[in-house]
This record gives structure tokens, sequence and C-alpha cells, in this order.
């Protein structure tokens, strides 16, 4: 069997998703927590994004990519439908979750009101004499990603209107479904997944207001728990 090893912090919907995707494949997964943001400069010279996953010590960056190649590895239960117009309409959530909802979430997490608990939850594993100096160049630098994206440029009231609205259109969209698309989730599904963690694990309780709202989209993230391991 393939061994496979997942780096990341499960901070990031991406590792999330990719973690949640492996186990769901029953796949033989070690996943390494980083502590640090610095190690992944060394991890990942190229992109310097999480997550990373090693498959018997071949890098793959991407939770799409590394979902991708674990479908390679082991088809069933696959990530995407056989019928070619609904696998279409899975990569499009996919991508939709990993691209746009991602942005508001991170526009929401690095507001002036959020920014600072927001940074100090990913320094946590730094040592605490580097805390001080780092946060201001995270802050800064995290922060003007999500102004340049333009997500982060909108006042908190819209930003939150249209994260409603987003998550309206997920919980009309799931109809009465267990998982996107299906009765078992997909890629589409651990994408969303990933991001609603991200926006109930972090300090972003508008956030976790918006979705506690919605209970299909409380009971979607349970279902998807439970198919892959649990919380």
């Amino acid at each position: 069997m393939t061994q496979i090893v997942l780096h990341g912090s499960r901070l990031s919907p991406f590792v999330e998703k990719a973690y949640r995707g492996l186990r769901y494949k029953g796949l033989d997964v070690e996943f390494v927590e980083l502590g640090n943001p610095l190690e992944l400069r060394k991890l990942n010279p190229v992109t310097r994004k999480m997550p990373v996953a090693l498959f018997d010590g071949e890098r793959v960056y991407d939770s799409t990519f590394i979902l991708r190649r674990a479908e390679e590895l082991q088809p069933e239960p696959p990530f995407y439908a056989a019928d070619a117009e609904v696998a279409a309409n899975q990569r499009r959530l996919e991508d939709w979750a990993d691209e746009s909802l991602y942005w508001m979430a991170m526009a929401l997490r690095w507001t002036p009101k959020n920014a600072a608990a927001t940074a100090s939850q990913i320094l946590a594993g730094l040592p605490a004499l580097l805390r001080p100096v780092v946060k201001p160049m995270v802050t800064r630098q995290i922060g003007g990603m999500t102004r340049a994206q333009g997500f982060g440029r909108l006042p908190e009231d819209v930003l939150l209107r249209e994260l409603g609205l987003a998550l309206d259109d997920l919980a009309t969209s799931l109809g009465g479904r267990a998982f996107f698309w299906g009765e078992r989730p997909g890629a589409a599904d651990f994408a969303v997944y990933g991001q609603l963690h991200m926006l109930t694990s972090g300090p972003t309780p508008e956030a976790e207001a918006l979705i506690a709202d919605r209970p299909p989209l409380v009971d979607f993230a349970k279902r998807v728990a439970e198919a892959s391991g649990g919380a």
C-alpha cells in the first residue's frame, strides 16, 4: 500500500479537505501538523502553500491535485460521478468553494475586528518570543491579500450579507440530499466542508451564527465528518 504523509495545519480549509478526502478513501494516512508557518518554506519551496502530501516520498501540492492522486490510487468510493454532467457540476462546486467561498471566509477572518485573533491563532505554534515580531508581518501580508482579491475591501455588513447569500445557495443546492450531487460525499463535499470548518473553528462568531441559522448545512457538515472518520 502507498505510504501517504499529509503535512499542514487543519486550520486551513484545504488541509481539512485533503485530510477528510483521504480518510474517506480508507487510505493509510499519516498527518503531520505544521506548528510553524516557516516550516512550509522548506517543505514546499514551489508554492509555499499547504497542504503538501508525500505519496511514497513524491510530493504533491494543492488539495485538488492530492485528491486526484488519491482517486488514481483508490477509485472506490469515487470522488466524482460516472455521469459526465454530474461530474462537471461537482468540479465546478469544488472550484467555487476553493476560490470564492474561501476568499469570503478569509476576508471575514482578517477584518480589523478579527485580524488580531486570527493572527494569534495561526501563529500559536511559533516560539513566544517570535510571535510579536512575526504577527504584524503576517497581518499585513495576508490582510493585504484579502484586500487585493476584493472581498477584503467590502464593508463588514456587506461581506456578511454576501456570505449569507452564498450559504443560502449552498443550502438550496443540497435540495434535501445527504450530499451535493448524490447520496455519498465527493470532492466537492470535502471542499465545502473545509470552508465551513474554517468558518466555525476561528475567531469569526458572525460566520458561526450564519451557519447555525442554516440547519441543512449544519447537518451536512456532520454527515461529512462521520463519513470521513468523525471529528
